[in-house]
């Protein structure tokens, strides 16, 4: 495996895309409302990917192992409300194929996000339902601070707030 870590480039683009809708699909299926699963095709998560590259407040890095993309980041310079924390970017999401994950792709996804961003503290979002990926922060020293959300997304789904700084409320 030759893993590197590399901000986005358009011609990754459409390469993401298909990431993204992959990995969307394996995580929520069965967990949200079908037709919201079904929301994330390819072409939808193109266009996302094209508006992030034009956001001056979104960065995107891609994994790579013999440049194929097997995962991505995507960080946000201010962390969107109701996140209160002027202080900390967003990790607005992390995805690796399932066949990559436990061999330190996400990890070195993270840690370069930080870096790139220009900023050790980060906060996010993640599903109540996925207990694998908050296994995986907490492994890599988020902690819970008890901030919950309810999803927008057709049936309201909850969502938990992780944070790097230990205690803070």
């Amino acid at each position: 495996m030759t893993l590197r870590i590399a901000p986005i480039e358009p011609q990754w683009f459409e390469q993401k895309a298909q990431i993204q809708s992959r990995t969307w699909h394996e995580l929520n299926q069965g967990h949200i409302p079908q037709e919201i699963a079904d929301a994330i095709t390819p072409d939808f998560a193109l266009r996302l990917t094209r508006n992030a590259a034009n956001n001056s407040n979104q960065l995107t890095l891609v994994a790579l192992d013999d440049n194929q993309i097997i995962g991505f980041t995507e960080l946000l310079r201010t962390p969107r409300p109701p996140i209160n924390r002027p202080d900390a970017a967003e990790l607005a999401s992390l995805y690796v194929l399932t066949t990559h994950h436990r061999k330190g792709v996400g990890r070195m996804l993270v840690e370069a996000g930080k870096h790139a961003i220009g900023n050790d503290r980060l906060v996010l979002w993640v599903m109540s339902f996925n207990a694998n990926a908050q296994g995986f922060y907490r492994h890599i020293g988020f902690h819970e601070t008890g901030h919950t959300q309810t999803e927008d997304m057709g049936p309201e789904l909850e969502m938990i707030n992780y944070t790097d700084e230990p205690n803070q409320q």
